[in-house]
């Protein structure tokens, strides 16, 4: 217990003030790579935890919401996907309708109602996009059109990571705000780094 003890005020004295606050939060990056890691390999996916960045999946999914991913051999009408499209991020939006090349022609499969885009449009304008078999035409929940429908290519079975299977709401919260004020303004982010150590030392000394 006396090395234990020894241990732990070593700990305290090496992050007292400013740099603990930097250390810890190198810890927390570390640990979040690890456990990324450890699940891309249990989920089989690139991609095993992503966080909803915008309202575009609302009610179904809420900015802030942080989302599980499992890899799967088939993706069907329905399914929540996360897949690489036109945004520098991976994009989570549902499967609305599902396009199989087969030997003897073209299978459309939709869901509920989805009448956007007719069978024979489907089967026709993407006939390029066909390398895999499958083709996937995407909407956000909250959106008004499908994705497809203003233009963007169908999504193809080689660029999906996988489909949502946990969602626990508003812990992604964290990434949102770690991306916001420390990737794309850093500046904030040393501002914030800059009074959290003095409001750390007020306390230390004071309280």
């Amino acid at each position: 217990m006396e090395g234990l003890e020894r241990y732990r005020k070593r700990w305290d004295n090496f992050t007292k003030g400013w740099k603990g606050i930097v250390i810890y939060i190198i810890l927390g990056i570390f640990f979040a790579l690890l456990i990324n890691g450890i699940l891309s390999l249990i989920f089989s996916t690139q991609f095993p935890v992503v966080t909803v960045s915008s309202e575009s999946m609302v009610p179904t999914l809420n900015k802030g919401d942080l989302v599980f991913v499992v890899a799967a051999e088939n993706y069907e009408p329905g399914d929540i996907i996360v897949f690489n499209g036109w945004e520098p991020e991976p994009i989570i939006h549902r499967i609305v309708a599902k396009v199989m090349k087969t030997d003897s022609g073209y299978k459309v499969y939709r869901y509920d109602d989805f009448n956007q885009l007719d069978d024979n449009f489907l089967m026709t304008h993407y006939r390029e996009y066909f390398s895999d078999r499958i083709i996937y035409i995407t909407k956000g929940d909250n959106n008004p059109v499908c994705d497809q429908c203003i233009g963007v290519p169908p999504v193809q079975q080689r660029e999906v990571y996988g489909k949502a299977a946990l969602v626990i709401p508003l812990l992604g919260w964290v990434k949102i705000l770690f991306v916001e004020y420390f990737i794309r303004k850093p500046l904030m982010g040393v501002i914030f780094l800059f009074f959290s150590a003095i409001i750390y030392g007020v306390y230390k000394r004071y309280v």
